[in-house]
């Protein structure tokens, strides 16, 4: 009897070891779909090679820079790189090997090792940075490499206009500050008649208010790129910011003898904005049209809905911009060189219209334009959630 009862206990000792093991099994493959779902997630790419260089583990976003040829008889891993093979044999990517093969020979417990390269896949060339770390497991034993590759070409662009920026600015604030100093050596010199130092102090001013528009343009972009401009997007009616836009325009317009309508939609357009921002962005659409649109011609602001968008048009009868212009429309300083010497501009407003349109209310701006005809800029926001969800319960099922 006791033997009988000493081997339901082992046998229920025995069942209860393996629920718990099997209950850590199942753990540690839930933590390990985790961490391999993670690691695919990442835009980096990320390779494990044991210490004879043969390929142990690669994510997904590594396939999209370092595949290289892969047998697809051979096991792969999912992102296509063979695995259990030398990855010599398979990277088209002779840095890539170098970088692994010199971190390896070292045989030291973390060291790291760094080279950059430039890769082209199909077609698009880009700049890379590989660093290549051993592992080493508690006795300092080598167990193989991980290698992190990450596309900084990103990087290496934002540098390029951070510089191209700065470039700019200096460019811009010293024309101006140099026709000012040349008009006070002349004042200073006492050489002008009366009606010559008249003139020269009007072209002070008009150099000192260009300044002074050009950093107010700087500040308000920077701001609202930053981040330190808070950003409240809320319900608003599209039109009701577009006749605000209007009336600020008007007097400018009439001043200049043009004709300016503004043509909006009957209907109700709900829309979740920053209403300061897009009035601002608006505003300056508007401002550009009349600034470049001869005296006694016609400027139009209109309004309409497409489908889940509010669409809104600016559209001059103006001088127009050339073609080859058309591309740097929106880049921060271009002035259509045309267009510059008759009307003065800072060459930021549009950069300032595109980012307020595209990166805080995920809208689109576009242009059309024929020289000595007028320009059309279209601009479309996202409607309001609501109305978004209320249009979809309204449409036909799919296999209506």
């Amino acid at each position: 009897m006791h033997k009988m009862e000493e081997s339901d206990t082992e046998l229920s000792t025995t069942n209860q070891v393996k629920t718990m093991l099997k209950a850590r099994v199942n753990s540690l493959l839930k933590k390990e779909a985790l961490v391999e779902s993670v690691l695919d997630n990442l835009e980096i790419g990320i390779l494990v090679f044991d210490a004879k260089q043969e390929l142990e583990f690669t994510n997904q976003a590594a396939n999209s820079f370092l595949l290289a040829g892969a047998d697809q008889n051979q096991t792969t891993s999912e992102s296509g790189l063979s695995l259990g093979k030398p990855v010599v044999e398979q990277t088209v990517i002779p840095e890539l090997a170098k970088l692994l093969a010199k971190t390896i020979e070292r045989k030291e417990a973390t060291f790291r090792r760094r080279t950059e390269f430039e890769f082209t896949s199909n077609g698009i060339s880009n700049q890379y940075r590989a660093i290549a770390t051993n592992l080493t497991d508690e006795n300092q034993v080598a167990l193989g490499t991980v290698v992190v590759v990450e596309n900084i070409g990103v990087e290496a662009d934002e540098k390029t206009q951070h510089a191209e920026f700065v470039s700019s600015v200096a460019h811009e604030l010293k024309t101006p500050m140099s026709g000012i100093k040349a008009y006070i050596e002349m004042l200073i010199d006492g050489d002008c008649e009366p009606e010559e130092a008249d003139e020269l102090y009007g072209f002070i001013n008009d150099q000192i208010d260009r300044l002074t528009r050009l950093v107010n343009s700087m500040l308000n972009l920077a701001r609202i790129e930053s981040g330190v401009v808070e950003i409240k997007r809320h319900d608003h009616e599209l039109n009701d910011i577009l006749k605000t836009a209007a009336d600020v325009i008007s007097p400018t317009a009439i001043e200049k003898d043009i004709k300016f309508t503004a043509e909006l939609s009957d209907m109700y357009l709900p829309v979740f904005v920053d209403k300061d921002m897009l009035g601002q962005a608006i505003i300056n659409l508007l401002s550009n049209a009349v600034k470049y649109t001869p005296n006694g011609r016609e400027v139009r602001l209109r309004s309409r809905m497409e489908d889940t968008t509010a669409v809104i048009e600016v559209r001059d009868t103006g001088l127009g911009i050339p073609e080859n212009s058309l591309p740097h429309i929106f880049d921060r300083f271009y002035r259509v060189p045309e267009n510059n010497r008759s009307a003065a501009g800072t060459g930021l407003g549009l950069a300032l219209v595109h980012f307020i349109v595209t990166n805080v209310h995920n809208g689109s701006i576009s242009v059309q334009s024929q020289v000595d005809e007028g320009t059309c800029f279209t601009v479309t926001i996202p409607l309001g959630h609501k109305e978004q969800k209320r249009k979809k319960q309204l449409a036909p099922p799919a296999n209506a």
